[in-house]
């Protein structure tokens, strides 16, 4: 006999322990019942006020969305950067070529996380403490932004695969722009989880820590 143990506690189903072979579809077991359950809990989640709220946490950020931007210069300027010194590395025209679409989706997600950081260093409270790490945090956010344009322009112009001092500033920009991002993400950081900016509800050292894994 097959158990099926389905435990959705964010729709509000306490227990649902439906036998697949045997169960009692009247009883309220078995298919029918957990189907019963579940299109009985979508109905009290989609009433108003029951408590479900799609995406949280970009509903807690409110305008400030530069965290939810951030990650993908992030993501994507990085493993320019590594495809970019591998393939020259190995003369690996294909890799470079994937570099470059990492590089334009990069500039794109630097651009618009610059602009929703300048736009969050005006409207998010913070203390003197922590301004001149926002402002160092701001500086670098555009130096990437900047390098990042001349970076894109300069791959979109080029006619061929740069060599000799062409390649070897190409590349240095690559590494003052890598650099820039690393120091900026870990002030950022720094920010958020060791000062609490843009944090509403900082969290209380609970009595009793739970550790991951612990049985019950």
């Amino acid at each position: 006999m097959f158990e099926l143990f389905f435990i959705p506690d964010f729709l509000g189903i306490s227990t649902v322990n439906p036998s697949i072979h045997g169960g009692s579809d009247a009883a309220g077991g078995g298919l029918v019942g957990l189907l019963d359950n579940v299109l009985s809990a979508l109905s009290k989640v989609t009433e108003s006020g029951g408590g479900f709220q799609w995406f949280p946490g970009f509903a807690t950020l409110g305008y400030n969305v530069h965290p939810a931007l951030v990650h993908f210069p992030v993501a994507f300027l990085s493993v320019f950067f590594l495809l970019e010194m591998v393939g020259c590395g190995l003369r690996r025209d294909r890799l470079r070529q994937t570099a470059s679409a990492m590089l334009y989706c990069g500039t794109l997600g630097a651009l618009l996380a610059a602009a929703a950081g300048l736009y969050a260093a005006n409207t998010v409270p913070h203390g003197d403490a922590v301004h001149d790490i926002m402002e160092w945090h701001e500086r670098l956010g555009l130096a990437v932004a900047s390098l990042a344009i001349i970076l894109s322009v300069w791959r979109l112009m080029a006619k061929q695969v740069p060599v000799g001092m062409e390649k070897a500033l190409f590349l240095l920009l690559s590494t003052i722009m890598t650099a820039s991002l690393v120091f900026g993400a870990d002030l950022g950081g720094l920010m958020v989880y060791g000062h609490g900016v843009a944090v509403h509800n900082l969290q209380q050292a609970d009595a009793h820590h739970h550790q991951h894994g612990d049985g019950m």
